[in-house]
């Protein structure tokens, strides 16, 4: 009976084994099909390797976008992740969590890395600066190693990174200048500085001793969060510089709200406050609690060399207030018919002015509430699109006329306009005087409270405003006056304007300070990713620091002059002229005047023995504006380009005598030079710099104001 039943016992095992194989194989074929077990990652770098072959180009681009656009398809759930790199905006870098090829659940998420452009890691502050760089210049741009100093006693390590441009977590915004990296170095205690950690000490301590370091200090206010007030927040020179015994240095010290008009007013200009451009107080840059976009999200107050606060855009190109005139800010707008005067206009209080008198009685500057507003382009009316002064002008059909009755196409247009608050204002008393716009008001009590702990400024948003462009009039006040106010400029009281400020303050909007402390990267010595430079390098910075201004060559009551400008890389730019009312003629009633501009630049070239600095003329950098014998005819006066600027050409070495220097040691041309420009006798010691062209002795004098 066994024999009998063996063939179906095999016949059935081998049946078996072919079910087991099919299943297998079906499995098998099944996974591979990816029906279960997950989903393989595509290799992305591979198919568009291969994409470029086929295509003919060298690389295919593939985005982030497109990538979570396969996995979808494929039923994998993905998130993207922005990194700073070398890629273009948008580019697929590679997968987060996984690897190409690789098996994923189903179920779980896969990370896409997107590239977010170059940028500055937010880890790479504190790390040591020969890794931090390495990964920096993958980013595409210049790379800048910029040494900073530390203290001797500094927890920060040398060579470590202890600053960045841009600030750790934000974009590269200008790809030319790249991304700047301050490198740690502690100072020896013996050799001046301002150490980078200073930030945030006592500002008594930190005068103590640079003043024993034999450098000269002044201390300025500058707003500040509430943890900062009395403490060390700024310096010009910048935190981090190494200093030479002599130099000048600025020191700004943290205030808050109850010293609003002390930093921005003053206290000496009693008997009453005039309140007109900003000053440096309030400088920085400002951003809100999420940056999205630099450019959108931060607003950075500059001072340029005449004193003027600008907000910093990107068609910046100097420091001269003629290259953003349009963008310097004040306090103060005036009544636009002027029958006020400044002091009517732009004062408060004090002993001539009692408590609610004066154009800026009713503004915020005066409450004491630690708020004032600003903003561009003075309050005055426009034509067309030209801003223009109705002193001495009118406006018809968007055209200017030299008269004054018609003003039928004048308008006032809404300009950028802002206010600060420094750190404990009163934000309530604001609230309740009706400064905003009562609906912006209740929308903004629905989010989170500005932190008033910290300074920080509120833009007004034009697109809130249905209108944005009134014609100009002139409106009676309840006092009786007849006058005419820009109506976008908000105040308080008799005097303010038709439309409210909008928004009201919220978390969100509020541009808080930036208390980083940045470094004046421009000005700082280059250095290896050590944070190492060489001493001639930091002799260097320092004569620049120092030689940096302006400078006239003149004599008797001026009636020639040439006026130099020398910027901190040693460029320069002059202007000459000489006038004589007797030289006249034809056409040319009122005398001549003989002119010659250029720009140059200066390199240093050593410190001497006796104290003083040699610097040469660039040669293929010195250019002479204009044609050399052109004459023109202005305003009767006959005007001609002539070959050289006085005391400039030859444009050979130059002598840099620095502050201090003993005026008995100096040579007697340069001594009746400076006689000559100033009618006095040289004091025994100079007040600022010399530069002497060694050719003929021609003396430029510092320009104190």
């Amino acid at each position: 009976m066994a024999a009998t039943h063996q063939p179906k016992a095999i016949i059935a095992a081998i049946v078996a084994a072919v079910l087991v194989v099919a299943a297998g194989v079906t499995a098998g074929l099944t996974y591979h099909a990816e029906l279960w077990g997950g989903k393989t990652l595509p290799d992305i770098a591979a198919a568009s390797a291969n994409a470029g072959k086929q295509s003919g180009k060298a690389k295919a681009a593939v985005t982030a976008d497109s990538v979570v656009a396969q996995l979808k398809a494929k039923g994998i759930t993905s998130a993207k992740r922005l990194e700073f790199s070398g890629a273009e905006k948008g580019a697929f870098l590679g997968y987060g969590n996984a690897k190409a090829g690789q098996r994923v659940r189903s179920g779980s998420s896969v990370v896409v890395r997107e590239s977010a452009g170059p940028g500055v890691p937010s880890n790479v502050e504190h790390a040591k600066a020969s890794t931090a760089v390495a990964t920096l210049k993958t980013m595409g741009v210049p790379v800048h190693t910029k040494q900073i100093a530390v203290s001797s006693s500094s927890k920060l390590a040398g060579g470590t990174v202890v600053a960045a441009y841009p600030l750790a977590g934000q974009a590269v915004t200008d790809a030319t200048t790249g991304i700047y990296v301050g490198v740690a170095a502690k100072t020896d205690g013996k050799t001046p500085a301002i150490p980078y950690d200073a930030i945030g000490t006592d500002i008594n301590s930190v005068k103590d001793m640079l003043a024993k370091a034999g450098v000269n200090v002044t201390a300025k206010p500058h707003f500040s969060s509430k943890k900062n007030v009395g403490k060390l927040v700024s310096s010009s020179p910048a935190p981090g510089t190494v200093l030479s015994a002599g130099e000048s240095v600025t020191l700004y010290y943290g205030v808050g709200a109850d010293k609003v008009q002390e930093a921005t007013v003053g206290q000496s200009n009693a008997p009453y406050f005039y309140a007109s451009e900003l000053n440096d107080a309030v400088t920085g840059t400002y951003c809100k609690r999420n940056v999205k976009n630099v450019t959108d999200d931060c607003i950075t107050l500059a001072q340029d060399d005449y004193g003027s606060v600008y907000r910093v855009t990107a068609k910046d190109t100097g420091t001269s207030s003629d290259e953003h005139s349009n963008d310097i800010l004040t306090m103060c707008f005036p009544f636009a018919d002027g029958n006020a005067g400044d002091i009517g206009t732009c004062s408060y209080g004090g002993s001539q002015l009692p408590t609610g008198e004066g154009g800026m009685a009713k503004r915020l500057i005066a409450k004491q509430w630690g708020a004032f507003d600003f903003g561009e382009l003075g309050g005055s009316p426009s034509c067309g699109t030209a801003m223009f002064s109705p002193y001495d002008e009118g406006c018809n059909a968007s055209k200017q006329v030299v008269q004054d009755q018609d003003m039928s196409g004048a308008t006032f247009d809404m300009h950028d306009f802002y206010v600060f608050f420094a750190s404990g204002a009163n934000l309530d008393a604001i609230e309740k005087s009706g400064y905003f716009d009562d609906r912006a008001l209740a929308a903004a009590k629905k989010s989170s409270k500005p932190d008033t702990s910290r300074p920080f400024i509120l833009a007004r948003d034009a697109s809130q405003y249905d209108t944005t462009s009134v014609p100009y009039s002139k409106v009676p006040v309840p006092s009786g006056q007849t006058l005419v106010q820009d109506p976008f400029v908000p105040g308080v009281g008799e005097f303010s304007a038709s439309v409210k400020f909008k928004p009201a303050p919220t978390d969100a909007n509020a541009y808080y300070l930036v208390e980083s402390g940045q470094p004046d990267w421009q000005n700082l010595p280059n250095c290896d990713a050590n944070g190492k430079v060489s001493e001639a390098a930091a002799q260097e910075q320092g004569f620049w620091r120092q030689v940096k201004g302006t400078y006239f060559f003149s004599a008797g009551v001026g009636a020639w002059s040439t006026m130099m400008k020398v910027n901190a890389d040693g460029s320069f730019t002059a202007d000459f002229h000489d006038s004589d009312r007797g030289v006249t003629g034809d056409g040319y009633p009122n005398g001549s005047r003989s002119i010659a501009s250029g720009t140059g630049k200066f390199t240093y070239t050593k410190r001497n023995d006796d104290g003083s600095f040699s610097m040469t003329c660039d040669q293929k950098a010195f250019h002479q504006n204009g044609t050399i014998g052109d004459v023109t005819i202005e305003d009767g006066v006959r005007v001609e380009t002539v070959d050289g600027i006085y005391g400039l050409t030859p444009c050979g070495t130059f002598t840099v005598y620095p502050a201090g220097y003993a005026t008995g040691s100096l040579n007697e041309d340069v001594r009746t030079w400076i006689l000559n420009a100033t009618g006095e006798t040289p004091p025994s010691t100079l007040n600022g710099p010399l530069i002497v062209n060694d050719s003929d002795k021609s003396t430029f004098l510092y320009d104190q104001n």
